[in-house]
């Protein structure tokens, strides 16, 4: 038996013009997840600017988000006015009085600094809520002996 002709010029492909080649092209589609990340990267590195703006124009405080500060739940009686002192207190024990980084051993001259400024309301120290009980005690330890004897607890409000 023969193979015809007509069969063997069909089994090389040659001639079939119909055949669809599908193949996705991801270039699109890429470019524009690299304009999204862009743009999340641009307005995420300006809200920090703005973040650090604004807590500077507030007698130079930064904010809990600034300072990475989660100060536990409660109720808080009084806002902050610009003669309080506030002492942030990070969950790694790092400690700053307003917006100036201090050590444990630092903190007593710093606050016998603020002391001899005057007019101050009250100092306010805002714990980490994972903050050491003793790191805490002795901050106002020192603020006791430097003097400052008005002192608050931050809060955030309860939810």
């Amino acid at each position: 038996m023969q193979a015809s002709p007509s069969s063997s010029s069909a089994d090389d492909g040659s001639g079939d013009d119909d055949t669809i080649f599908a193949e996705i092209n991801i270039t699109p589609l890429t470019d524009i997840f690299l304009v999204l990340l862009i743009i999340f990267m641009v307005v995420s590195s300006s809200m920090v600017e703005a973040e650090k703006a604004s807590s500077q124009s507030t007698k130079g405080l930064q904010s809990e988000r600034a300072l990475q500060v989660q100060t536990p739940q409660g109720t808080g009686d009084s806002p902050l006015v610009p003669k309080d002192v506030v002492i942030s207190i990070l969950p790694d024990g790092t400690l700053f009085v307003d917006s100036d980084e201090v050590t444990m051993e630092a903190l007593s001259d710093a606050l016998s600094a603020v002391k001899a400024r005057g007019n101050i309301t009250r100092v306010v120290i805002r714990g980490d809520e994972a903050a050491t009980y003793d790191l805490i005690m002795k901050v106002i330890a020192k603020c006791r002996v430097a003097g400052l004897t008005d002192i608050a607890l931050a809060s955030r409000a309860s939810n």
